[in-house]
Formats: C-alpha cells, structure tokens, sequence
C-alpha cells in the first residue's frame, strides 16, 4: 500500500477516531487516573500539614524512578529506592504504562481540553524515532529531546545542580499543589497545561519529559519478554490488520508503529504507554489486544466505534 494512500486513509478516520465520546477503556482508565491523582493530592497536602498526620512524605515522589534515581546520587537507601524500583521493573515487562495510567501531570493534560487534539499530521509527520536515533521507516529518523534532558538532568543532579522542579513531572505537580496551598501560582504547571491546551495534549510526554524518557529506555529492555510473561502488553495479529490507520489516529502519542509493523504477537514499543485507545479504535476482530499474562483483557472489532463502517476506507480503496 502507498503511503499517501494510507495517508487518505487516516485523515478520513482522523476526526471518528480522535473526536469519539467516551467508551469503556476510557472511563477504565480516567477512572483509574482519577483515583491516583486524589490520593496523590491528599499525600501532598498531608506532607505539607504535618498535624493531618496523614504520611509524613508523598509515596509518588518516592515511586517515581527519576527523582529516585537523583536522590540516589546523594546516597541510596533500599527503603527509600524499593518503590521506584518496583515501579521500574514493572515497566521493562510490561511497558510505559505509568504515564498513560499514574502520572499526575499526565492526568491533567488528559483533563484539559485541547484545541491541538484530533489535530495531528499525516503519518509522516507523526511518526515516532527509535529510541537508539536510527533510520526510520519514512527515512528521517531522530533522537527526541527527552533522552538528552535525561542525561542533562542526571549529570546536573550529581553535580549538585537540582532541576527536578523544572522538569521531572511529579514533582512539578507536587510543588503546584504546594503553590496553590500556600496562595502562590504555580507558573510552570499552568505553563505546560496551556502547552497542552493550545498545542498537543501529550507533547511534553512525547518529546520533553525526561522521566518519560527513563520509563521508555526501561521498557526497551523488556521487548524480547514473551507476551505470557507481561502483566500488562499489545499484542497484534498481523492477518487481520488492514493498515487503515485508525490505530495511529487515535493514540495519545502519536506512536504510528503499531500501523507499520508487519509483526505479530507481543508489541513492546518504548514510546507506547499502554493506554488502549489504539485497540479500541481498531475496527478488525482480534487485530489488536491489551492483554495481561496472555489473556486478553481488552480486544479490538467490539463495541460500536468497531461496528461502524468502513465507508471511508473503502472510498478511497
């Protein structure tokens, strides 16, 4: 199939696939997303009001890997480390699913309407970079920005230098909810909600946040896992993809690899975060599937965004 054929394609599905109501995986996770950041903002307003006696620190700022990773740097602690730890090896065998799922921040770009949303390019335009900078598919491959803020903020940290505030996204939230408490304004996370507002809902994940980054170079290390070994994966059944699109039209992060690849089984992609959209926006039974240890927890061709038709495809076909 040419690409510009496949690009007519994703433009006629672009506004279905993006613009549609709510559906189940939806409210699963805006349920989920919900829940943590309310228990996050409770911990945050207990650790700032020490006579709620509630947790005298904010487990999230503990869980989240790169604030532990630069805590570390001025002397490791296994109590202090074992939850970022945890957290990390459950990404590299399932994948970056905390940023789609438990990330604060994240949250709130899903909350914020957006004027950049459903507005996305074709699939030249949108498609991801390798994770290690080599020749994409469309021939222009590149580094995002996130890993060198990775190394930027690391090397700071060990010499001393602490940017966390301005770049680690559970902190940023933390110190806004902070802000907010005190009376003051919390500029940089009103800064990157309106970055989210006007712009791509998920542009900082995609391509600044360097914790982001951390949870994809850990979730690289798991593709060869076998999907029956994952609590969490994307699997594909390559026969019953017709490449239409609809996939890369729906995803948060604009990931389009899941429409290229030729490959079947367990999709362990560094940038995806598991979020499920890209399932249920497939019209194919069985194409695609969130699945957790090798049952299917969530697959595509159900429900009524599934059962539409496919008048669009066909049209250009």
């Amino acid at each position: 199939m040419s690409e510009g054929r496949r690009e007519r394609r994703v433009e006629v599905r672009r506004r279905s696939a993006v613009g549609r109501g709510m559906t189940g995986i939806r409210i699963a996770r805006l349920s989920v997303q919900l829940a943590l950041l309310g228990l996050f903002l409770a911990m945050a307003w207990a650790a700032s009001y020490p006579p709620s006696g509630f947790y005298p620190d904010n487990l999230f700022l503990r869980a989240e890997p790169l604030n532990a990773l630069t805590t570390a740097l001025r002397g490791f602690s296994l109590a202090v480390a074992l939850p970022a730890l945890i957290l990390l090896f459950l990404t590299v065998v399932s994948g970056r699913f905390f940023c789609a799922w438990i990330c604060p921040l994240g949250t709130c770009f899903d909350l914020v309407p957006s004027l950049g949303r459903g507005k996305k390019g074709g699939l030249r335009e949108i498609r991801p970079r390798p994770l290690q900078g080599g020749e994409g598919k469309d021939g222009g491959g590149r580094l995002r920005l996130k890993y060198l803020l990775l190394v930027l903020v690391v090397l700071l940290q060990a010499a001393g230098i602490g940017l966390l505030w301005l770049y680690d996204p559970v902190v940023i939230v933390n110190r806004a909810a902070l802000f907010a408490l005190s009376g003051y304004l919390p500029v940089i996370f009103l800064a990157l909600l309106l970055l989210a507002a006007v712009y791509r809902p998920r542009f900082w994940c995609q391509e600044l946040c360097p914790a982001g980054a951390l949870f994809s170079a850990a979730s690289a290390l798991g593709k060869k896992l076998p999907e029956k070994a994952s609590p969490l994966a994307l699997r594909k059944e390559e026969e019953r993809c017709i490449h239409c699109g609809r996939c890369a039209a729906a995803c948060p992060f604009e990931i389009t690899e899941v429409a290229d690849t030729r490959r079947s089984g367990r999709l362990a992609l560094a940038d995806c975060a598991l979020c499920g959209e890209c399932v249920k926006a497939c019209p194919k039974e069985g194409a695609l599937a969130l699945t957790s240890f090798g049952a299917t927890l969530l697959g595509s061709g159900r429900g009524k965004a599934a059962r539409a038709s496919t008048e669009g495809v066909e049209a250009v076909g």
